[in-house]
């Protein structure tokens, strides 16, 4: 259950009400009882009321269940600061301000959810503002999507910028697919009137909409729907295209920095201990799939006085366990480091997958699940693989690299010992991110380089699978490239490459 679209006959939200604890709405007479009765309990409580808890973030928490006979959602978001406090305290309420903005929107004859009631709800010794809308079977929009889907939902975006409206935060998880395929929009927080839209503004909400692709609106994925976008007989000028491309670039740099700021703070993402003094702190990637609650166990129970590390250097120390490795550096290289791993999460780069960070007493401790048995340089020079398996190592890498450097990422210690190949998969995995540095994302210096260094590698190794790798290697780098809105500069790079590989090895043949 999602919310639902307009209905006929909306009511208007016209009956105000404040219960003892402070907790205060305004709602359609259709639920204002039934809502009243529920505000005199704290949000915590709702699940005992039957409201059942779908999400919680960071910034909200959405319920749904059943209000005065009708299937509702109820967004409520969170104050848990001073400074969200101050704001709601200064300006009008989230849930108000987008109960609002869905008003005004059905008012332009846009679909968009049907807000039932809006106010504030106690949450622990607080008040935070709600919204309540009413709920229908449906899916959040998704790319790929029907051909006849995507259409429509490019067209309902050029209805918005036609009227001068933009939502700031849409994307697709903020448009809603009835069963009938039509899309309806359920997440208008963000919202400005701008008057008329121009191209890099409209460019700006495409790119944003359509940023979990690879092409942002330019990608194939969306070629439907970019054709409902665009509409016959009212094309936009050829000029819109290069500032889709920019956009699109802009944003995914923009969200990549923003993606690496989650290592440190509460999320989704990650789960973060409250500070306190004299005391480890802790921060634990939760990924798609949630904690791993077994296998961080074991990391908080790791003592690294306690165990031999396999290699130590200036940096720190390296541990290996069955389950997971261990790297200890100074405070700000391991932050460095931890970060570096949502980075090349953002950019979808295989990468060993982070557990925790642990910063105590002047050191910082970052765990890692172990990649693999056996790295890439371990199984050329074993032999394990074969002309096929080779070949498709080689495009495996070329494609990881080639998003690495798409997205502005450096590393300058690409080397087989630092890969490990997934033998179910194919990836190749970068298993070291000691080396990785950010770089604006059509910045090519520094690519080169890291070319080099596989190719120094590959030479090392004894040129398995010949010039044919070289070739896949190099057409899967720039194929993800490409796909990212790039062209970059091949030849130059390969010249850049090939002196770097040199250099490389005239230093370590002394």
């Amino acid at each position: 259950m999602v919310p639902q679209g307009p209905a006929p006959g909306n009511r208007a939200l016209q009956h105000s009400f404040t219960v003892a604890n402070g907790a205060a709405a305004t709602a359609s007479p259709l639920i204002a009882d039934a809502l009243a009765e529920l505000l005199h309990v704290e949000v915590d409580e709702w699940p005992q009321h039957g409201l059942e808890p779908i999400k919680r973030r960071t910034v909200r928490s959405v319920f749904r269940g059943r209000l005065g006979g009708i299937d509702v959602h109820v967004k409520v978001f969170r104050a848990d600061t001073l400074a969200d406090r101050a704001r709601d305290a200064v300006r009008t309420g989230k849930g108000r301000r987008e109960a609002e903005n869905l008003l005004r929107a059905r008012a332009l004859d846009l679909p968009a959810v049907e807000p039932l009631a809006f106010g504030t709800a106690l949450s622990g010794a607080h008040h935070c503002s709600l919204l309540v809308t009413r709920s229908l079977a449906a899916e959040p929009f998704t790319f790929p999507a029907d051909d006849g889907i995507a259409a429509r939902t490019g067209a309902l975006l050029r209805r918005l910028h036609d009227l001068g409206v933009e939502p700031t935060d849409l994307h697709p998880g903020n448009v809603l697919v009835t069963a009938a395929g039509e899309p309806i929009l359920c997440d208008l927080t963000s919202l400005r009137h701008a008057g008329e839209l121009t191209l890099r503004r409209r460019a700006a909400g495409l790119a944003f909409f359509c940023n979990p692709i690879d092409g942002g609106p330019l990608d194939p994925l969306t070629r439907s729907f970019r054709r409902g976008y665009e509409q016959p007989g009212r094309a936009l000028p050829e000029a819109f295209l290069a500032e889709l491309a920019r956009a699109s670039r802009r944003l995914r740099a923009a969200a990549l920095r923003s993606f690496g700021r989650r290592s440190e703070r509460p999320c989704r993402h990650t789960e973060v201990e409250p500070r306190r003094r004299a005391t480890p702190r802790w921060f634990l990637h939760r990924g798609d799939g949630g904690v791993d609650d077994e296998l961080q166990a074991a990391c908080r129970a790791f003592d690294a006085s306690a165990n031999e590390p396999r290699r130590s250097g200036r940096r720190g120390g390296i541990w290996l366990t069955d389950a997971f490795a261990v790297k200890r550096r100074d405070p700000g290289k391991a932050r460095k480091l931890w970060r570096a791993h949502y980075w090349l999460s953002f950019a979808r780069v295989p990468a060993a997958t982070p557990l925790a960070l642990c910063l105590d007493r002047g050191q910082g401790l970052v765990f890692t699940r172990v990649a693999g048995p056996r790295d890439l340089a371990t199984e050329i020079a074993t032999g394990a693989l074969d002309a096929a398996a080779i070949a498709r190592t080689a495009t495996a890498l070329g494609h990881a690299i080639g998003r690495l450097h798409g997205h502005g990422l450096r590393n300058r210690d690409l080397k087989f010992d630092n890969l490990v190949r997934d033998a179910d998969s194919g990836e190749v995995r970068i298993v070291d991110l000691d080396g990785v540095t950010l770089h604006a994302a059509d910045d090519t210096r520094g690519t080169g380089r890291d070319l080099g260094r596989l190719l120094a590698a590959f030479r090392t190794a004894g040129e398995p699978g010949g010039s044919a790798s070289l070739r896949r290697f190099v057409r899967a780098y720039y194929r993800a490239r490409r796909r990212l809105l790039q062209r970059p500069p091949m030849q130059r790079i390969l010249r850049r490459a090939e002196q770097r590989a040199g250099e490389w090895a005239a230093a370590h043949n002394r």
